[in-house]
């Protein structure tokens, strides 16, 4: 059997110089644009990866980018012609409707085409894919003088947003993706109109705002051994039945990204990329990644598959590509390393101080974790109290690290500490914490976690 597979890019190097969100969104959505018009015109074709037995793939005006930077499918004779032949006319189709050159085009985009027979038994993920890595390696220095798609982006992508949505959309700006929870008593838009940093100063919010509304999230998740799961894959239908997986966990996590407030950037095969607010309802952005991570196991369930995540946490004015790049470090360089899935979360304060963590999702632990980091009361009370068992955390470290493995003597160090009548209310919490203590392999974690319910709560 002959396939084809094609890979597009530079995708990275394209969201990283983005300044402001829709430039983000519009650079991923661009490209997710261009493999869809071309594979719109293969659909007779039997594709292996993405999956589109489902029209509404190609047909989805919600805003998300559905389709990978890489396709696979069962070519016929010709065919090696014809995708070359429709790749230019796409970039022609883009050039007439946009700023963009078609000069420009054809030098800024890495499109690499591969046509391989293989054998009818052999699984043409596994025997093409290092094919496409090695052609997107081979990365040619284009010779354009002005970067025509971020003056696009940054100017007016007006024909991405009507493709994407059926009509022009302004994008959420960072500020109003951190104060999601806010718009149904404030109209933030509006207010952003004039100074961004007036929305906090103003008397209106103070009794309303807190302190992670000045702080956005920026996630990227990505399945761990899914080279595994492939391997195991034998024949049309399993091959199908996994690519229809990855588009239903798609559709299902934009789904909660959108019920929590976020923005999904991307949605395509086993990678993520979306913005969300740090607190949404009595929900954090890790619980938001919980349920998108029970999504993902309930599609692969029964396989060696699972998703880690980088979040990263940010001011509202720290610069989205460098908040962008951290999330990325997080995912690959922390999350991925070692024993896979794992969420590795930062938080970068407006001081530029920043602390992080990385938890690993299963366990008595990751339990703990997601009770503590869910903890959103407030008050002042809640904020002075958090700020003393830091606090006494933090300067009794050695001593814990050597009781960490004894229940009860960690019990003790809290009762001796936290005794007095107003500590009565927080018994609960003390148990709790004594529980998380005792689990974790790592002191760290645990004061990580302390420390970003710290900051939601006020940080003082």
């Amino acid at each position: 059997m002959k396939y084809i597979a094609l890979t597009i890019g530079p995708i990275y190097k394209t969201l990283s110089t983005a300044k402001k969100t829709r430039e983000l969104w519009g650079g991923s959505y661009f490209f997710s644009y261009i493999m869809r018009e071309i594979i719109s015109q293969f659909k007779e074709r039997e594709f292996i990866v993405p999956y589109i037995k489902d029209e509404k793939i190609f047909n989805l005006k919600e805003g998300l980018g559905l389709f990978h930077d890489r396709f696979i499918f069962e070519a016929k004779e010709g065919d090696i012609k014809r995708v070359d032949e429709v790749v230019d006319e796409v970039l022609k189709n883009l050039a007439d409707n946009t700023p963009m050159s078609y000069t420009f085009l054809k030098e800024y985009l890495q499109v690499h085409i591969i046509e391989k027979e293989l054998e009818d038994e052999a699984n043409p993920i596994l025997e093409l894919t290092p094919y496409l890595d090695t052609a997107e390696l081979l990365f040619s220095v284009a010779q354009y003088q002005k970067n025509e798609l971020n003056l696009m982006l940054k100017n007016n992508n007006s024909f991405l947003t009507k493709d994407a949505f059926g009509e022009k959309k302004p994008f959420l700006s960072l500020p109003e993706i951190a104060m999601n929870d806010l718009t149904g008593n404030f109209n933030i838009a509006s207010m952003l109109k004039d100074d961004e940093l007036k929305i906090f100063e103003s008397d209106e919010f103070k009794k309303e705002l807190k302190n992670y509304h000045k702080y956005y999230a920026i996630v990227q998740a990505d399945g761990d051994s899914m080279g595994k799961v492939i391997e195991k894959l034998k024949g049309k239908k399993e091959f199908q039945d996994f690519s229809k997986k990855l588009f239903e966990y798609c559709l299902n996590s934009d789904a909660l990204i959108q019920n929590y407030g976020g923005e999904t950037i991307f949605a395509g095969g086993d990678d993520l990329l979306f913005f969300a607010p740090v607190v949404s309802g009595n929900k954090t952005v890790f619980t938001l990644c919980d349920e998108i991570s029970q999504s993902f196991n309930t599609e692969f369930k029964g396989t060696e598959a699972t998703l880690s995540f980088g979040v990263s946490i940010s001011y509202y004015k720290y610069p989205l590509y460098e908040a962008l790049e951290k999330s990325r470090s997080l995912l690959f360089e922390d999350a991925k390393s070692g024993t896979k899935n794992n969420i590795a979360f930062s938080v970068t304060k407006h001081s530029g101080q920043t602390f992080k963590s990385v938890m690993h999702k299963e366990g008595e632990v990751y339990e703990n974790f997601k009770l503590f980091s869910s903890n959103i009361k407030g008050g002042e009370g809640m904020d002075n109290f958090l700020h003393s068992v830091h606090h006494k955390i933090d300067s009794n470290k050695i001593i814990l690290t050597e009781i960490s493995n004894d229940k009860l003597r960690v019990q003790s160090f809290f009762d001796n500490y936290f005794n007095e009548a107003e500590h009565k209310e927080y018994r609960e919490f003390f148990e709790q914490l004594t529980d998380f203590i005792v689990s974790s392999k790592s002191l760290d974690d645990v004061y990580a976690t302390l420390r970003f319910i710290k900051f939601i709560q006020g940080d003082k």
